[in-house]
């Protein structure tokens, strides 16, 4: 007879951390939700999570908003039921949205619904078995608004059909948001004001999970092997750039497309990580050339020569965010002792040093993996929790930050998920 494993205990809530604290505020009232992936920062200052259900049958996506100053969550909407597809139809459930929730300046949340979770009663899905199936296929992503001041969700309809939608930008001033679909990778482009969707085609077998916009509009995401794409955004015209993400002499590429790219504090470029076997930081200038420029700033954190060739999202580099200090947080595996801890740690993209700012160890509860992340205005940065139940963020607190001084504001919060 085989012992049933203690789960872990979730008692210890906040860690010390290098120049502050790191709090766990996991969604207890969601207690089979499995995953947060969408994370942004609204207009109005509040943090706007989105709690998954991937692993478990006959569960849709919960909208939920954080309080900075308040330290309360709210728990606002689940998307299912308010989209007209309840988590208990049969169906292949609304259950994510993945890189998909977006902040505008007027207050709403632009939002796109993602697929990975089963039907109700099935131990899993996959999209192609069930694709000719319209009793448990997947019947598409919907695009969407909230507003959480007012509660009211519109829904604009289906975009990809049988397909769900893993990253997406928001261009405000054109009204257009660009997306990447799942399982077949097209990219799209959704014209807001007059809801049209309109499919730019097929870049590529391997799905980026990050799609974002330059100085002008100008959107980018890769193809397969990590070369950059530019769409136009007065014509949709895809360029492949000659410019590549970087990726070790010994590899060709293949996979290394960018999981998370966050704009630098000055807007002058981007800094990403890879969906790939490298484990490193980039930074991306679009405006130095006709094609832009791509330099490796080195492995993220960890030695050199680490090979992960066989772990592809053991090691991944993920949630990128720039704290007010104007260094670059992420999370990522590394090595410690016999032991691969997930690492909160910062990079000074000036002088490339890296500095360890927490192992995430609460007790003998350890988080899985950090999915995104994002700033409040007054400097504290939250990371999404991927892989347990019931998910949660993370609230890195520096010991300076005063609830009486902002020290980011709207224009310093990203528009892509």
């Amino acid at each position: 007879m085989t012992a049933k494993r203690k789960p872990p205990s979730r008692d210890v809530r906040t860690i010390p951390a290098l120049g502050g604290e790191v709090e766990h505020v996991p969604f207890d009232l969601l207690p089979v939700h499995d995953s947060t992936w969408g994370l942004c920062t609204g207009a109005d200052g509040m943090i706007y999570p989105v709690a998954c259900g991937e692993c478990r049958g006959g569960l849709s996506a919960f909208i939920l908003r954080y309080d900075p100053l308040a330290r309360t969550t709210d728990y606002l909407i689940e998307c299912g039921p308010a989209l007209g597809q309840p988590p208990d139809d049969g169906h292949a459930t609304q259950s994510k949205i993945h890189y998909c929730i977006l902040p505008a300046s007027d207050g709403l949340l632009y939002c796109s619904t993602h697929a990975s979770g089963p039907p109700v009663g099935h131990p899993s899905w996959r999209p192609w078995n069930t694709w000719d199936d319209p009793a448990v296929r997947f019947p598409g992503a919907h695009i969407f608004t909230y507003n959480p001041a007012a509660g009211v969700l519109s829904d604009f309809g289906i975009g990809p059909e049988r397909e769900g939608s893993r990253c997406l930008a928001l261009d405000e001033k054109r009204r257009k948001l660009y997306g990447i679909t799942w399982p077949r990778n097209h990219l799209y482009v959704f014209y807001i004001d007059g809801r049209r969707y309109l499919d730019l085609g097929r870049i590529g077998d391997i799905n980026p999970q990050a799609i974002w916009l330059d100085r002008d509009g100008r959107a980018y995401t890769t193809d397969d092997y990590g070369r950059l794409l530019r769409v136009d955004p007065e014509t949709n015209e895809i360029a492949a750039l000659k410019t590549r993400c970087p990726h070790q002499w010994y590899r060709r590429g293949w996979h290394n497309v960018p999981y998370d790219v966050v704009p630098a504090p000055d807007r002058s470029c981007f800094y990403g990580c890879d969906w790939g076997y490298e484990s490193h930081i980039w930074r991306f200038d679009p405006y130095d050339g006709p094609d832009g420029r791509a330099d490796d700033l080195g492995r993220a954190i960890g030695p050199p020569d680490l090979k992960n060739d066989l772990t592809l999202e053991y090691f991944n580099v993920r949630g990128l965010v720039f704290g007010a200090d104007g260094k670059l947080y992420f999370g990522m595996r590394a090595p410690r002792g016999d032991r691969n801890p997930l690492h909160l740690a910062r990079l000074d993209v000036k002088t490339l040093q890296r500095e360890v700012v927490a192992i995430l160890q609460f007790g003998d509860y350890e988080p899985h993996t950090l999915a995104s992340a994002t700033a409040d205005f007054y400097g504290n940065l939250y990371f999404a929790e991927a892989g347990c139940a019931p998910t949660g963020i993370y609230v890195y607190r520096p010991d300076w930050v005063r609830s009486d001084k902002q020290v980011f504001c709207w224009k310093d919060i990203k528009q892509w998920g």
